[in-house]
């Protein structure tokens, strides 16, 4: 994967602002994009209205085959999508010449089976489509990339959903206000609501429909990838990546003696200019996650997002006494029964018996909460192993020395500062792991350890997101700490991690 050929700015943005990215993607590449997207959907639909005429199936069965195949259609849309996003956009004839692997390689059985009713299947395509992987493997893959973002990806496709039933139905209302004879024409899309055989009004509504799909559906491609790649982006840290690619490409470009003047000039003028602050961006993305719950609950405060709610409950009432009649007895005719007693009488036994179930699920689920429940906590508790690697770093006991701060305090007198801060934070996630019982998995980032440190709700939880902050900017930004700082770090260490309770309870 080439990040230098990215034709989008690779930067940390909100979900819903990648989703607005990936509709002005496709709205950018529209020509190749619905130029390869027609030529494969078109010829696939009109075999799909041949047959189904052909057969005088319903209407409903060729509604549903058009929304069924719709997986294998957003193949070819995040083909071009994705090599247009790297800056090769391809030609219609090497989309269609892609088809056949698009089709057989992709795991295309997997999309339209069990697969087919994921809610977030534009987020997870890529993974299959693009990345190749299968198996478990792919299982772990689709999980991590639909974690956290997977409810935007979610609300995407109620979107679609929306959009799609939508558009028939106002194209249809705008043709019955054109309509001349609107009565008829009223009577006909009765008819064809309630999925009446072929009619002409039948195959216009349909074609409503699979005009939508085909104008909705790329857009729907392009927001999933945009937010998948906002996902890794995000995980795998490419703007990060990208920047020291392009410094190391600076550095290597002014490689010839013949410009070494020209070369001190510029390293001149570049030293005699402010350097940017990192560290006041830091703080201000810092800030903006600790003041994001109350930004959501404000937003969530406005009339817009609040409602009514309906509740409604069984509510069992007594029978009223109907007055009696009296009745003459014909002497020719037999007394009839009294079958209004009979029925009261099962109405009773019924009532009764759902009185009984009742009570027995209330005494079922007070059972499972209160006894089954701790014991289900407690067990998953103790079987739950933590993870020999976190973010590719060793965090077994084993691993460590008996006194970590005073061997990081060694190296940081010996100038080896990357190798103290590692064991400062390999040991704090060994402590936190065994002895507190932090659920850390080996995929977490720095980032995921810092969530579920806060979540935890642990007294060390400060000194933890400080020691993290300094492994971050040494170990990817190479950014050397304050020497002083950093043997407080040392000094402090020992009254967070008692290192020796750490050995207790490995």
């Amino acid at each position: 994967m080439q990040l230098e050929r990215l034709a989008i700015v690779l930067r940390p943005r909100h979900a819903n602002e990648a989703i607005d990215l990936g509709v002005r993607m496709a709205m950018h590449w529209f020509k190749p994009l619905y130029g390869a997207w027609f030529c494969f959907t078109l010829p696939v639909l009109a075999i799909l209205f041949s047959l189904t005429y052909w057969s005088s199936n319903s209407y409903l069965l060729l509604y549903l085959l058009v929304w069924w195949i719709k997986p294998m259609f957003d193949r070819i849309a995040l083909f071009v999508i994705s090599r247009a996003v790297f800056g090769d956009a391809p030609t219609i004839r090497q989309s269609m010449r892609a088809i056949p692997t698009l089709l057989f390689k992709t795991r295309l059985f997997r999309a339209l089976t069990w697969a087919r009713f994921t809610p977030y299947r534009s987020l997870t395509l890529p993974v299959d489509v693009l990345e190749g992987v299968k198996g478990r493997n792919a299982r772990i893959r689709r999980r991590s990339i639909s974690s956290y973002i997977g409810i935007n990806a979610i609300i995407l496709t109620l979107y679609g959903i929306i959009i799609e039933q939508i558009f028939p139905i106002c194209a249809m209302a705008f043709l019955a206000m054109l309509s001349i004879d609107s009565n008829g024409f009223s009577d006909d899309l009765f008819d064809t609501l309630t999925f009446n055989d072929f009619s002409y009004l039948s195959q216009l509504s349909l074609g409503l429909y699979t005009l939508g799909i085909l104008l909705w559906e790329p857009i729907y491609v392009a927001a999933g990838f945009s937010l998948y790649l906002k996902r890794r982006s995000d995980i795998e840290a490419w703007d990060i990546e990208l920047q020291f690619r392009k410094t190391e490409k600076k550095r290597h470009s002014t490689t010839s003696s013949l410009f070494g003047a020209l070369f001190a000039v510029i390293t001149f003028g570049l030293m005699m200019q402010p350097a940017p602050s990192h560290a006041g961006e830091q703080s201000l993305r810092q800030e903006a996650i600790i003041q994001a719950p109350d930004r959501l609950n404000n937003i969530l405060q406005q009339s817009e997002y609040g409602g009514k709610t309906t509740e409604k409950s069984l509510k069992f009432s007594d029978e009223k006494e109907k007055p009696k009649k009296e009745k003459t007895k014909s002497p020719n005719k037999p007394t009839s029964l009294n079958t209004g007693s009979a029925f009261n009488g099962v109405a009773n036994v019924g009532q009764g018996f759902l009185w009984f179930v009742l009570a027995l699920a209330i005494a079922v689920i007070v059972y499972l909460i209160i006894i089954r429940l701790p014991v289900i906590q407690t067990k998953r508790k103790t079987s739950e192993k933590p993870p020999a690697q976190i973010a590719g770093l060793d965090i077994q006991p084993e691993s460590l020395p008996e006194n970590i701060a005073e061997v990081a305090l060694a190296m940081i007198r010996s100038g080896d500062l990357r190798s103290a801060l590692s064991l400062l934070f390999r040991g704090s996630l060994s402590v936190l792991a065994h002895r507190d019982r932090v659920l850390f998995r080996s995929s977490d980032t720095e980032q995921d350890c810092i969530r579920l440190v806060k979540r935890a709700n642990l007294s060390s939880s400060a000194f933890f997101i400080q020691l993290t902050q300094l492994w971050l900017a040494q170990a990817y930004a190479h950014r050397s700490p304050d020497l002083a700082r950093l043997e407080q770090l040392c000094l402090e260490w020992p009254t967070h991690y008692d290192h020796q309770s750490q050995w207790e309870a490995s």
